[in-house]
């Protein structure tokens, strides 16, 4: 039987039996196979819930989990995608993500209200007695809209109060699991940042300053090999704990926090998340924490550790997942002769307002945007490109980046910048002008080119006959847009002069403008209007036939 340290046994205990007063039942009817993870580590966030696999295909029935009623419904190309949100009288909302279709009275009234709003998208919030559901009872099905990349369902258990994800395989929700989480690797950063190395498992570090040390680890579930989160970390040294985290809860509003989690410069250069077993500066997650220890021979604070010189320490990381299994390593610290310090670049304190500037560029960045008093890069590169911060740098607060046009350019329209990372990778950011000034606003850093977007976009019919939509009693005329630099931003339809509601795919670039059932057969006349990110419209009119 495997080791589980005190501590993690004491926090399993605690979960499992305040999650008991409320145990619903799975989403789908099938084998739960989890595609990702609760709290995973993602991109800009913990991920909110679980991914549930939907054995590749869209349309599986979604049932609500537990008696409750609808309290709100989201439609939106992007994020969740179409969403439902249930709920319980135990204190707690269900969301199902990703749907490619609502049950048919729910739908029916979705349509309606949005349309009278004349909208595309939006969030709706039924009365309680409007729409109540029952365990079991059918309530949408599943899909791949918004943000979503492969057919999946997105499942998550909230704390009503407070809206906190919780996580669900601690409501009894069933996944088998039966692998242990696996390490893929070990580094170790200068308290000051200026240095990082990697090693490996029973390695002996040389302690000549103080050092805190980055873990890379994932998990997977039986009958998939996606590399998902973990449950809990916990690390000791000489046998005295100095590190836990622990996902079983997130806030949304700290949720970005987790580039200060995460080993961010590791993940900018690499693509992998290398979890901190230390603190930064500006970090306010509660999944965390760190213990401080005084010992003789070595100290912790805040997870960095020192070392009195030729001691040695032992520092051990226990690795579990929701299933109690268990990866167990070990390395060892040893205390060296302290190293000549060198120069380095000057550093901006994230405590204060700092204002920089390149060449026609204003920098702002607020107070509290920096996760740590980190070093902030800034340098011409190439025409019209500047580098800002490198994208080693993340920011929890948008930066402003004031960039003045010359005498030429301020003449001239359609002005917006390319934000690249370090690896190529670019995104439009289209700003507001301000007279000779485009102002920007960005959470990343990287390298910012001006560039010209005068060209309309692309606007054609796919089919001028209605197919029927996917799990929808409601047909739809297909419509591609395009656009090949700042994309779509808006979007509308009119059906003899008359509101139609869009669901627009973005992934596909198409238009799904979905026709009113009163209409009546025969021929009507189609007007849609779409304009890129800086304003460039295209407006065509077509004549399709019901």
């Amino acid at each position: 039987m495997q080791k589980i340290f005190p501590f993690i046994g004491f926090l399993l205990t605690l979960n499992i039996a305040n999650a008991q007063k409320f145990e619903p039942s799975a989403p789908l009817d099938i084998p739960l196979i989890l595609s990702g993870t609760f709290a995973e580590l993602r991109g800009n966030h913990f991920h909110g819930g679980i991914d549930i696999k939907t054995q590749g295909r869209s349309g599986l029935k979604v049932s609500a989990v537990a008696d409750g009623y609808v309290s709100r419904i989201s439609v939106s190309p992007y994020g969740y995608g179409n969403a439902l949100y249930l709920r319980h009288p135990e204190g707690y909302t269900t969301v199902y993500g990703h749907l490619n279709a609502f049950y048919p009275e729910l739908e029916q009234w979705i349509e309606e209200q949005l349309r009278d709003r004349s909208k595309n998208n939006g969030n709706l919030y039924p009365n309680a007695n409007q729409f109540p559901v029952s365990r079991g009872q059918l309530v949408a099905f599943s899909g791949n809209t918004g943000g979503s990349f492969g057919p999946h369902l997105h499942f998550e258990i909230r704390d009503t109060k407070t809206e906190e994800p919780l996580n669900p395989l601690e409501f009894g929700i069933q996944v088998k699991d039966t692998r242990k989480p696996d390490l893929r690797g070990l580094m170790w950063t200068d308290r000051d940042f200026g240095d990082y190395g990697t090693f490996k498992e029973g390695d002996t570090v040389e302690m000549y300053s103080t050092k805190g040390f980055d873990v890379f680890t994932t998990d997977k579930q039986d009958g998939a090999n996606n590399n998902n989160g973990v449950y809990l970390i916990e690390a000791s040294a000489n046998g005295q704990v100095f590190f836990t985290a622990h996902y079983n809860r997130i806030n949304f509003n700290t949720s970005r926090f987790i580039n200060a989690h995460i080993n961010y410069p590791r993940y900018a250069t690499q693509r992998v998340r290398y979890t901190r077993l230390y603190e930064l500066e500006n970090n306010p997650l509660k999944i965390t924490n760190t213990y401080p220890i005084m010992n003789p021979s070595f100290q912790a604070s805040k997870g960095w550790i020192s070392v009195a010189v030729d001691s040695i320490v032992q520092v051990d990381v226990s690795i579990l997942d929701y299933e109690k299994n268990q990866r167990n390593l070990t390395f060892y610290l040893r205390g060296s002769a302290v190293l000549d310090d060198y120069s380095r670049a000057e550093t901006l304190d994230w405590q204060r307002d700092n204002d920089l500037a390149i060449g026609p560029i204003k920098v702002h960045i607020p107070s509290g945007a920096l996760y740590n008093t980190d070093e902030f890069n800034l340098f011409k590169k190439g025409d019209n490109t500047y580098v800002i911060g490198e994208a080693y740098v993340p920011l929890q607060k948008h930066m402003t980046l004031s960039w003045e046009l010359d005498s030429v350019k301020q003449r001239k329209q359609g002005w917006f910048v390319w934000e690249y990372d370090n690896r190529g990778k670019k995104s439009a950011i289209t700003g507001e002008r301000k007279d000779a000034v485009l102002e920007i606003k960005t959470r990343s850093t990287g390298s910012y080119q001006l560039d010209q977007d005068l060209k309309k976009p692309e606007v054609r019919i796919v089919k001028n006959t209605p197919s029927l939509r996917s799990n929808s009693s409601f047909k739809e005329i297909q419509v591609h847009a395009a656009d090949d630099k700042t994309g779509i931003d808006r979007y509308s339809a009119r059906i003899d002069g008359s509101f139609a509601r869009i669901d627009f795919d973005y992934k596909k670039e198409l238009l799904k403008v979905i026709i009113p059932k009163e209409l009546a057969a025969g021929n009507h006349n189609l007007r849609i209007v779409v304009i890129d990110g800086v304003g460039n419209t295209t407006v065509k009119e077509y004549a399709i036939t019901l």
